[in-house]
């Protein structure tokens, strides 16, 4: 008999406690709600961050366009050498120096300078319009990654539940058998259920796992990184609550979607461009001054009293019209006005798609209420039937084949109900998305 000091008992269970905790600490997973979700997703997404970036440039492009109203200075100053070794006057090198100040302003140039102002101020509202949208899109992808999440692991604890239920039955079976009460094919067919069910719990949590990863990508997550969502119980009031009216939900939208609002500022700023090629018709006012002096060497002067001599000031007031410009205002006038054309029709047909939305969302969460009481009605008349095979059974009066089946219907029918039951919350949620309202499951 081998014997074992406490020594060395004591340093194994050291080393299984740590080998444990180890483990544990490997496969542990951070779990994470909804909010936490929506937040991380927007934070880290790269079309965001590029929105944001682009709405920066915007605001640069912003401050640009309203120094159109400042003036422009200039400041120059040139010193030039010449030799000219064959000429007859007496030097063959001049040297000369030159310094001048130019300022000028644009008076007026049709009010082009005040439509571009306009129009850069637009577009920097209508990006950040088109940021809020790309995060309205990043949030419905979360939510509907999240709920299928749920689904999944709801789906995993009912394969889980019936697989436990068949090794019960399949291990009654082999005891049954072993006293000869069942025959060879009765157990065989329990058998072949036990490895079906065992297959489906395979699939329902590869599954679950594929979810799982779908979010963790949504989330740009290290590969490494493991997590998981809390678990959650939803009442039958939260899955068939009643539906706000889709007209009401429609009209809400058009007020609060950053989509239709960015096609109506589109047609604005169409109705800019308009203005702005209209301005090409007035002429344009320049004011213009500027300072001056030089000096150069062969002068009997100095080179402070000749800056002082060839001092000089000057100012100027400029007025320019086109006259024939090749066509180009007038096509810059009629493609503008076709461009808002255009955007009308955007804006139509972003309503008309939103429309769509708004009407399929409500009719699959309409019929996912109704499918989910049917499914529940159906999933309570197949349990009591299947209970009353597994009586009948156990006295004698029904087969193994017949207790399978009614427990194969019991699992279609929950499965139907949870199916019923997320779509229904999902298009809820969705709908309520679109009234501006937040998300409520948890």
């Amino acid at each position: 008999m081998i014997k074992f000091d406490n020594m060395y008992l004591k340093k194994c269970f050291i080393l299984a406690c740590a080998l444990s905790a180890a483990s544990a600490s490997f496969g542990e997973s951070e779990t994470w709600p909804l909010q936490q979700c929506f937040d991380y997703a927007l934070q880290q997404n790269i079309n965001v961050q590029k929105g944001r970036i682009v709405l920066e440039q915007d605001r640069i492009s912003t401050h640009q366009a309203k120094g159109q109203w400042l003036p422009s200075a200039n400041i120059s100053a040139s010193q030039s050498l010449n030799n000219s070794p064959f000429t007859e006057m007496g030097y063959a090198n001049n040297y000369s120096g030159n310094y001048n100040l130019g300022v000028s302003w644009t008076v007026f140039n049709g009010f082009r300078r005040k439509y571009n102002i306009k129009q850069q101020e637009l577009q920097e509202t209508i990006q950040e319009t088109s940021l809020k949208s790309t995060e309205e899109d990043i949030k419905i992808s979360v939510l509907s990654c999240y709920l299928q999440i749920l689904y999944a692991k709801e789906n995993v604890q009912i394969r889980k539940n019936s697989l436990e239920t068949s090794s019960e039955q399949l291990n009654r079976y082999k005891q049954l058998y072993e006293a000869g009460s069942v025959s060879k094919i009765d157990l065989s067919q329990v058998e072949s259920q036990h490895v079906a069910e065992t297959y489906q719990l395979t699939v329902a949590e590869n599954q679950l796992a594929n979810d799982l990863l779908q979010l963790k990508q949504l989330l740009r997550l290290d590969l490494n990184q493991e997590i998981d969502i809390p678990s959650m119980e939803l009442s039958v009031e939260q899955v068939t609550a009643q539906l706000v009216n889709k007209d009401s939900v429609y009209a809400a939208a058009l007020a609060t979607r950053p989509e239709i609002a960015m096609a109506e500022l589109n047609e604005t700023m169409s109705d800019l461009q308009i203005k702005s090629a209209k301005s090409g018709y007035y002429p344009s006012v320049n004011l213009s001054a500027g300072v001056g002096t030089g000096h150069r060497n062969h002068v009997d002067l100095s080179g402070g009293d000749q800056l002082k001599q060839n001092f000089g000031e000057n100012i100027g007031l400029s007025l320019n019209y086109a006259i024939l410009d090749n066509r180009e205002r007038k096509s810059t006038l009629s493609k503008a006005k076709l461009n808002r054309n255009i955007a009308e029709l955007e804006t139509d047909n972003l309503k008309d798609e939103l429309k769509k939305t708004i009407e399929s969302a409500y009719l699959d969460a309409q019929a996912a209420q109704m499918n989910f009481l049917a499914a529940q009605s159906n999933e309570q008349a197949a349990a009591s039937t299947y209970e009353l095979t597994k009586e009948k059974f156990s006295l004698g009066m029904k087969s193994p084949f017949e207790m399978l089946s009614e427990r194969n219907t019991l699992l279609n029918a929950q499965q139907q109900t949870l199916q019923a039951k997320y779509t229904a919350i999902l298009n809820m949620q969705i709908l309520r998305i679109y009234q501006g309202l937040p998300v409520e499951i948890e």
